[in-house]
């Protein structure tokens, strides 16, 4: 009943487990993987009585397993363990957890605003793509690539194919992380996990007029440099997001974002800018 309860996971699971030993337990069997009752004991250093009955609590939120002598977490405490987690970036005040914007993006995920908040974001997404394709030369998205309109790379293509390769790519993008996280990330959370990249099209247009209108071309320039801040922010959101979302480790999603999202894309912008030197 618990695991087919969302409100209970979302809300009242936190509480019940994210305390004392309780919270404990479940860390070290995110970080550690399933333990024997020994193992578990003397890690923590506790009583047999203290981690039974400890244990027992977990097991009636969902949390964990016993299989024999092992104890390990049911799916429902990998996504608490992550949740729970994320504390920890606020305390030490890792850089790459902080830019990831995890507590704001965990909230979003576990808000009722979710579904508004998302479409709202994919809207003007959706509109400044189709503004931009209009735009001489088009903007372009291609895989998490935008090109043309004043930005490093250009493919020189007609208004009508700039707008279908933008919503094609957008489309590709969204279906792929719906179908490879095994139906686990939704459209509405994807769009929150590539929030930066989605915002940059309107951010982009908006500085290149400005700069245009008053003539400050540096603007330009420093749009180009947004580019690249927004992918890695993107990296570092969409992380937190399929951590949690699909049970891994934040930091095994945080190497493989930063590949897709930020590094291969910086190659592709970094080439034609070293060879106009």
């Amino acid at each position: 009943m618990i695991k087919n309860s969302p409100k209970f996971t979302v809300d009242r699971i936190i509480y019940g487990a994210a305390t004392g030993k309780r919270r404990d337990i479940i860390l070290l069997l995110h970080k550690e993987g399933p333990l024997t009752l020994s193992k578990l004991r003397a890690t923590l250093g506790i009583s047999p009585s203290t981690l039974l009955f400890e244990l027992s609590a977990l097991e009636k939120l969902g949390v964990v397993r016993r299989e024999d002598s092992l104890v390990a977490l049911t799916e429902l405490g990998e996504r608490v363990a992550s949740i729970i987690s994320t504390a920890a970036p606020l305390k030490s005040l890792d850089f790459i957890s902080v830019l990831g914007l995890r507590p704001l993006v965990i909230w979003l995920l576990m808000s009722p605003r979710l579904t508004i908040t998302a479409s709202i974001l994919l809207a003007t997404w959706v509109i400044a793509l189709v503004i931009g394709g209009l735009q001489n030369p088009p903007l372009s998205m291609i895989y998490v690539l935008y090109i043309g309109y004043y930005l490093p790379l250009s493919l020189g293509l007609s208004a009508p194919l700039s707008i279908a390769s933008s919503l094609l790519s957008l489309t590709i993008l969204i279906s792929a992380v719906y179908f490879l996280s095994h139906r686990k990330i939704s459209p509405f959370k994807t769009t929150i996990g590539v929030f930066p990249i989605a915002l940059y099209p309107a951010a982009h247009l908006t500085i290149v007029q400005i700069a245009r209108s008053l003539e400050y071309t540096y603007l330009i320039t420093v749009s180009q440099i947004l580019l690249f801040v927004a992918l890695l922010l993107t990296a570092t959101v969409f992380a937190s997001v399929y951590s949690l979302e699909v049970g891994t480790t934040y930091e095994a999603s945080l190497v493989r974002a930063l590949l897709l999202f930020f590094v291969i894309p910086s190659l592709f912008y970094l080439v034609p800018l070293h060879n106009a030197l």
